[in-house]
């Protein structure tokens, strides 16, 4: 399994590169540092640098327990093969796990990351009002506004994961695969979602309990395979092993190109400007 996920893992740097490399040739805002977006008076920082599998540390950062003979000390669930693409549908009225205006920096079967069996999940970082920070300042965690901001339950339910104690690494920290702190809530029979790159220490849930809609379970972090603070959420139908399944979201605008937030409906966009109906 080690030399399967590392053969992976060199594709994935491999076609990170290229992109990167690409997109400077074109002029294009790609930089091996991070890609912006500006809407109106915000913008996102799209952040191309997370680790390779920042979008499915659910998979590689199971180095740390693929080893166990009987998976009882596993900080993780297993992978699973591929997304369930053709699951039932969804019955669970999800809500943004967020409080503010927000940004998808990555969408569904995007990158090197959210793909195979990951590929029905979404990051979000906070909108920034111009002018911002650039990015080749931001030396500390602090100094992105998602670190630190609260994480909601996306819907009703009852917590079947909750890890925390990982350590938040400082930005671009390059190192061994690890799991991070997170949570995971199932919703209905074959619905749950998933929250990872939690803060260390920010976990107020355990397992077994239930949990409402909108209730804080964790705070943002930069744990696991994250370059820079940002928010990995999943819909699973399927926990152990983990795969990924078609997510909509409701009770929420999208900031249009004319300013005008509009209701949104259907599944969440890369570099749509979200936030939940007021």
């Amino acid at each position: 399994m080690t030399r399967v996920i590392l053969s992976a893992l060199e594709k994935g740097k491999r076609a990170f590169e290229k992109r990167a490399s690409r997109g400077r040739r074109k002029g294009a805002y790609h930089t091996r540092v991070a890609v912006t977006r500006k809407q109106g008076k915000f913008r996102i920082l799209m952040n191309f640098a997370k680790t390779l599998a920042a979008g499915i540390g659910v998979a590689l950062a199971l180095l740390a327990g693929a080893n166990s003979a009987r998976g009882r000390d596993r900080r993780e669930p297993r992978p699973g093969a591929v997304p369930l693409s053709g699951a039932p549908p969804q019955t669970v009225e999800l809500r943004l796990p967020v409080n503010g205006i927000w940004g998808v920096i990555q969408g569904f079967d995007s990158g090197d990351t959210h793909v195979g069996y990951a590929a029905y999940a979404l990051d979000l970082v906070p909108a920034e009002r111009l002018p911002a920070l650039p990015p080749e300042q931001r030396k500390r965690l602090e100094d992105f506004p998602c670190f630190g901001q609260p994480v909601l339950a996306p819907a009703d339910g009852r917590v079947l994961w909750a890890v925390d104690g990982a350590v938040d690494h400082v930005p671009n920290w390059v190192g061994k695969h690890e799991a991070g702190n997170f949570v995971i809530i199932e919703h209905a029979p074959g619905e749950y979602t998933e929250l990872r790159h939690l803060r260390r220490g920010s976990v107020r849930v355990a397992v077994g309990e239930r949990v409402r809609q909108g209730q804080p379970v964790a705070a943002c972090g930069n744990s696991g395979n994250a370059k820079t603070p940002h928010l990995h959420i999943g819909f699973l139908g399927s926990v152990d092993p983990i795969a990924t399944r078609p997510m909509v979201f409701s009770h929420y605008q999208v900031l249009g190109s004319d300013g005008k937030w509009r209701p949104g409906a259907g599944p969440l966009r890369e570099k749509e400007i979200v936030r939940p109906t007021p």
